[in-house]
C-alpha cells in the first residue's frame, strides 16, 4: 500500500512559486459590488466563500460565488460595531467584533451564530478583554490592543492583535462555548514579529498551517504580505514561517483557502477586491513510495 505524505502549505508555495521575500502574484478576480465595498473577513464556505463589512455597515453576510459575485444576502441579529474577522467550524460561524483602532472599547466580543435554512440565528457573544490592557484612552493607533484576524484551530478560537506600536501580533485563544459566569480577561500566549500589521488569518487543518496577511503602517505605500506558519501541538513555530510579500499593494484585510486549494484574499478600497493565488497550494500534495 501507497504511504501518502501530505507536505506542509509553505513548503508546497516554496516547490511551487518563487522564495520567500520575493512577490508572490496574485490573481485579480473581481471588484466587489458596492454594498461590500469594506470588505474586511473571508472564509471558505461549500463552494464559494461568505464575507461582511467593518464599522458603519448594516449587520449582514454576504455569500459569494468562487467568481466573487453575491449570490445571497442574510441579515444577523446583532449589530456591527466593528466586524473585522469571521471564521467557521462545521455549520457554527464566529464574528469578531473586535476592530479597535482606538484602543477605548470595553464591549469587543465574538457572535457565535448558526447557519442554517439560509437563516442566521445568533447562539451567544463571547466576551473579549485583554489582561495586559490597563489603558483605554491612548492616542488613536498609539496602542497594541486592536485585532482584525480570527481563526478556529483544533476546538479553539485564535485570534492575532494588529499591533499598532510595534507591527507584532499576540495570539490569544479563546473558548468556542461561554462559561456560566463572566469570562475572564484572556492570556497572551504567544507574541510573533511578522512585520506587518495583521488583519487576517486562516487554518488548513489538513497541513496545520497557519496563514496570516497584512500590510505595512506606511500610508503612502502600503505594501502587504502573506505569512506561513506550521503550527504544532498548539503552537505556531515561528522560526519555521515564511513570509511573501503580495505582487499588489493595498489594504488586504482577509485570506481563505478556497474549496479548489487555491489561497483567496480580500481587499478594501478601490479597484479590484477579491484576487486568488494563482497556483492551488496542493500543487504536489503527495508523494508516494
Amino acid at each position: 500500500m501507497p504511504i501518502i505524505l501530505l507536505l506542509p502549505v509553505w513548503l508546497l508555495l516554496s516547490g511551487c512559486q518563487p522564495a520567500p521575500g520575493h512577490p508572490l502574484i496574485l490573481e485579480p478576480i473581481t471588484h466587489f459590488d458596492e454594498a461590500l465595498k469594506e470588505s474586511s473577513g473571508l472564509i471558505a464556505y461549500q463552494q464559494g466563500f461568505i464575507s461582511h463589512n467593518d464599522s458603519g455597515n448594516p449587520a449582514e453576510l454576504f455569500m459569494l460565488t468562487p467568481q466573487g459575485d453575491i449570490s445571497q444576502r442574510l441579515s444577523v441579529p446583532s449589530p456591527n460595531h466593528d466586524w473585522e474577522a469571521i471564521t467557521m467550524h462545521e455549520d457554527t460561524l464566529y464574528i469578531g467584533d473586535i476592530g479597535n483602532n482606538g484602543g477605548r472599547r470595553q464591549d469587543l466580543h465574538i457572535l457565535k451564530l448558526q447557519l442554517a435554512d439560509n437563516k442566521v440565528e445568533l447562539l451567544a457573544k463571547l466576551a473579549i478583554s485583554y489582561s495586559e490592557q490597563t489603558r483605554f484612552q491612548p492616542p488613536m493607533h498609539q496602542h497594541n490592543f486592536d485585532a482584525e484576524a480570527l481563526t478556529w484551530v483544533d476546538g479553539e478560537l485564535w485570534l492575532f492583535t494588529k499591533r499598532w506600536l510595534d507591527a507584532n501580533t499576540t495570539l490569544y485563544k479563546v473558548a468556542p462555548n461561554p462559561p456560566l459566569t463572566s469570562a475572564s480577561p484572556l492570556t497572551a500566549q504567544q507574541q510573533l514579529a511578522p512585520a506587518m500589521l495583521v488583519t487576517g488569518a486562516d487554518f488548513d487543518s489538513h497541513t496545520h498551517t497557519l496563514m496570516l496577511v497584512g500590510y505595512s503602517r506606511n500610508w503612502l505605500h502600503r505594501h502587504a504580505w502573506l505569512w506561513l506558519y506550521p503550527i504544532v501541538q498548539g503552537q505556531v513555530l515561528e522560526e519555521q514561517g515564511q513570509q511573501f510579500k503580495l505582487s499588489e499593494q493595498g489594504q488586504f484585510e482577509g485570506v481563505s483557502l478556497g474549496a479548489d486549494g487555491h489561497i483567496y484574499l480580500t481587499r478594501e478600497g478601490k479597484g479590484i477586491n477579491f484576487f486568488s493565488h494563482s497556483t492551488a497550494v496542493t500543487c504536489p500534495t503527495h508523494f508516494y513510495s
